[in-house]
């Protein structure tokens, strides 16, 4: 995906003939707040991901890359040596699963 996640959301709604308040409906949103996630304008809620991939048959593993990937790119995209940082970041992932500490426990 070359766009944003609120782009492809947009996207997928558009090409699926669904409107703004139906798609808001089924995701259990705000017309306005699925309006500025599809604008940028509104960060995209972790736990809309299994209703998105439910209701436009997406591989949900596919799906969680993408959100992912878009949130560390959000983060890293000012950095010049992105790809150092990204070996260190995948690294520290790896020590951290091999210790067996829960994300929400590591304290920064």
């Amino acid at each position: 995906m070359k766009e944003t996640f609120g782009e492809y959301i947009h996207n997928l709604r558009v090409e699926n003939g669904l409107t703004l308040t139906k798609l808001a409906a089924s995701l259990d949103l705000d017309q306005s707040t699925l309006s500025k996630i599809e604008n940028q304008k509104r960060n995209v809620p972790e736990e809309i991901l299994p209703k998105l991939a439910k209701i436009f048959k997406l591989d949900i593993k596919k799906l969680e890359n993408e959100f992912y990937s878009e949130k560390i790119a959000e983060m890293i995209y000012r950095v010049p040596n992105s790809a150092e940082l990204l070996t260190l970041a995948e690294e520290k992932a790896k020590y951290f699963r091999t210790k067996k500490v829960e994300q929400g426990k590591i304290k920064f």
